[in-house]
C-alpha cells in the first residue's frame, strides 16, 4: 500500500526534528565538556607549575593569573554575547565563538613568552564567552517545554564529563608532554564543534531587528573586567582597588543608563524584573565561588603533600565520577523536589565534606570519602542552579538568561580562586595545612551562604505572574468546567422539557458562555413519567 505525498513528508519532517533534536543535545553538551575541560586543564597547570622548576620562581598570585586571563573575558562578554545570540542568530554567535577559542587554544599551546600566553587565554575565555549562551539558547529555544528541563541537566552533567576526562587524562598529559599539552584536546573538540555546527538549525531571533547598544556593551563588558581584576589583585594592590572599583561602578552605571534608553539594550532589564531570575542569579554566583575555589584547593592540597601528578589525577577522579552521575540522577529529581531543592541539597553535601576534610590530617579513606560527596554536591547544584535562572526567563530570552547566569558563575568563580589564593600565601588558621585548611573554611561558609538563599527561596515561595506553570492548573479548570457543563446537559435531556434548565456551554453549542457564578439551583422532586426509573440505556 503506497503513502501519500503528505504522509512520507510528515514521517521526514519527524524524523529530522529527531534528528536535529539529538544534534543539538551533542553540541550544547560538547560545547559545556569543552569549556568545562578548558576550566580543569588551567587548574591542573597552575598546580604543575606551583611545583615544577617552570614556574617555582612565580607566587602563586600570578600563576592564577593562567585562570582569571580566561574568567576575565567570559564574565565581561557572557551577557552581551547572550543578548546578540538572541537578536543575531544563536548558531551564527555559537560559530563565531568556536572559531575564536580554537584559534585561542592553538597560541596558548605554541606562543613562548607568558605575556603571550595569558593573551592567548583571554582570547579563548572570549570564545567561550560566545559559545556558552548561545549553546544552550539554541538548545532550548529549538526543543518543546517538556523537554527542556533534560535538556539543561544534560547541559550541566557534561561538565562534570568534561572535568573528569581532563583530570583522568591531564595527569597523564602533564607528566609526559608538559603543562601546554592540557589545552590541546580543548582545540581538537573546538574544531569538531565546529564541523558539527553546519547539521544544527539556525536558531530563532527574538525581539526586533536593528543596530545593538555597542556602547552600553562596550561598557558592560569594561564593567566586570574591572571588577575581575579588582578581585583578583586586591591583595597585591591594596587600597589602589577602591579606584578601580569606582572606575567599575561608574561604568556599570553608563551601561545601565544606555539600557534605559536604547531601542536594543546590551543589559535586557526586563530580565532583571523577575524576582526567580534574581535569587537563581545570586545562588549562581555564589555556586561559581565554591565550585572554582574547590577545584583550585583539591590539587594544590595534594600536590603539596608530595604526590606525583598521575597519582593526583587519580584522587580527583571520583570527584568528577559523583558530579557526572549526580547530575544525571539530578535531571530527573528536579521536577519533584524543584530547582531549590536540589541546591540546597548540594550546598549541604558540599558543605559537609568540607567539614569531613578538615577534620582529617593527610589522604585518608574518609578523605575519599569526601572529595565523592563534594562531586555529589557540585553534581546537584550545577543542574539547579541552571534551571533556576534559565526557566525564569521567557523563551526568547534563554540566551540573554544563561549569559547572564554564567556569567555570575564566573565571577563568583574569579573570587573564589583569588580569595583561595590569598589565603593559602596568607594563612590565618594555624597547623602545616593552615593555608589549605584556610581555603577549606571559607568553602564551607560559601555552601552555608548558598544554603541559606536556597531555604529562604523554599519557605517565601510566591508564585511569578509569568510563569508558565501557571497555565497548567487553569487549562485543567477549564477542562472540568467543560465536562460538568456536557453532563449537566445529558441529565437535561433525561427530564421533562417544561422541567430543563436553560442551556449551558456544550461541545456542540460553545456560544452560550455564562458567567461562572451563575449555579443552577437544586430541583424540588416532581411526579412524572421517569419517577422511579433510571432513565433510557445509552
Amino acid at each position: 500500500m503506497r503513502q501519500s505525498p503528505a504522509a512520507v513528508r510528515g514521517t521526514s519532517t519527524a524524523g529530522g526534528d529527531r534528528r536535529n533534536a539529538v544534534m543539538l543535545r551533542l553540541v550544547g553538551a560538547g560545547v559545556m565538556l569543552t569549556v568545562m575541560a578548558d576550566t580543569t586543564a588551567t587548574t591542573l597547570a597552575v598546580g604543575v607549575l606551583r611545583y615544577t622548576p617552570a614556574g617555582a620562581g612565580m607566587p602563586l598570585g600570578d600563576l592564577v593569573w593562567l585562570t582569571s586571563a580566561a574568567f576575565i573575558p567570559i564574565a565581561a562578554l557572557l551577557a552581551t554575547a547572550g543578548r546578540w545570540a538572541d537578536l543575531f542568530g544563536r548558531r551564527r554567535v555559537l560559530a563565531v565563538g568556536l572559531v575564536v577559542f580554537v584559534l585561542g587554544g592553538i597560541a596558548t599551546v605554541t606562543v613562548d613568552s607568558w605575556s603571550y600566553v595569558l593573551a592567548a587565554r583571554a582570547v579563548q575565555g572570549a570564545g567561550a564567552a560566545a559559545m556558552i549562551p548561545a549553546s544552550l539558547g539554541l538548545l532550548l529555544g529549538e526543543l518543546p517545554e517538556s523537554q527542556r528541563r533534560g535538556a539543561i541537566a544534560l547541559w550541566s552533567s557534561a561538565s562534570g564529563l568534561g572535568c573528569l576526562l581532563m583530570q583522568a587524562g591531564g595527569g597523564w598529559l602533564a607528566a609526559a608532554v608538559g603543562w601546554r599539552a592540557l589545552f590541546i584536546p580543548d582545540v581538537i573538540m573546538g574544531v569538531l564543534l565546529l564541523i558539527a555546527c553546519v547539521a544544527l538549525p539556525p536558531g530563532k531571533r527574538g525581539g526586533p531587528r536593528g543596530l545593538p547598544d555597542m556602547l552600553g556593551a562596550w561598557l558592560l563588558a569594561a564593567g566586570i573586567a574591572v571588577i575581575v581584576l579588582a578581585i583578583s589583585k586586591a591583595m597585591a594592590w591594596g587600597m589602589d582597588v577602591l579606584w578601580l572599583a569606582l572606575a567599575a561602578l561608574a561604568l556599570l552605571g553608563g551601561a545601565l543608563a544606555q539600557a534605559k534608553h536604547h531601542r536594543l539594550p546590551a543589559i535586557d532589564l526586563a530580565l532583571w524584573r523577575r524576582p526567580r531570575f534574581v535569587w537563581g542569579w545570586l545562588a549562581t554566583w555564589c555556586f561559581g565561588a565554591l565550585s572554582y575555589g574547590l577545584l583550585t584547593v583539591q590539587p594544590l592540597y595534594l600536590l603539596h603533600l608530595g604526590y606525583p601528578m598521575l597519582e593526583v589525577a587519580m584522587w580527583l577522579t571520583p570527584t568528577s565520577v559523583a558530579v557526572v552521575l549526580t547530575s544525571i540522577l539530578a535531571g530527573r529529581l528536579v521536577k519533584r523536589v524543584g530547582a531549590y531543592g536540589l541546591i540546597y541539597a548540594g550546598s549541604l553535601l558540599c558543605g559537609g565534606a568540607c567539614v569531613l576534610v578538615l577534620t582529617q590530617a593527610g589522604p585518608t579513606v574518609w578523605g575519599l570519602i569526601a572529595s565523592v560527596v563534594v562531586g555529589m554536591g557540585v553534581g546537584a547544584l550545577a543542574p539547579g542552579t541552571s534551571v533556576a535562572t534559565t526557566l525564569a526567563a521567557r523563551p526568547h530570552q534563554y540566551a540573554s538568561a544563561v549569559g547572564a547566569a554564567t556569567m555570575a558563575r564566573m565571577v563568583g568563580g574569579a573570587v573564589g580562586v583569588s580569595v583561595v589564593s590569598v589565603v593559602i600565601d596568607h594563612p590565618f588558621m594555624p597547623g602545616p595545612l593552615s593555608g589549605l585548611a584556610g581555603a577549606l573554611a571559607m568553602c564551607v561558609g560559601i555552601s552555608v551562604l548558598i544554603g541559606a538563599i536556597a531555604l529562604t527561596k523554599i519557605t517565601r515561595l510566591r508564585t511569578d505572574p509569568g510563569d508558565v506553570m501557571i497555565k497548567v492548573p487553569r487549562r485543567m479548570l477549564l477542562e472540568l468546567r467543560m465536562t460538568l457543563a456536557t453532563v449537566a446537559a445529558e441529565a437535561d435531556a433525561l427530564l421533562p422539557v417544561e422541567t430543563r434548565t436553560p442551556p449551558m456551554v456544550t461541545p456542540s453549542n460553545p456560544s452560550l458562555d455564562p458567567p461562572l457564578d451563575r449555579v443552577p439551583r437544586p430541583r424540588t422532586a416532581e411526579p412524572g413519567p421517569l419517577a422511579g426509573t433510571r432513565g433510557p440505556a445509552h
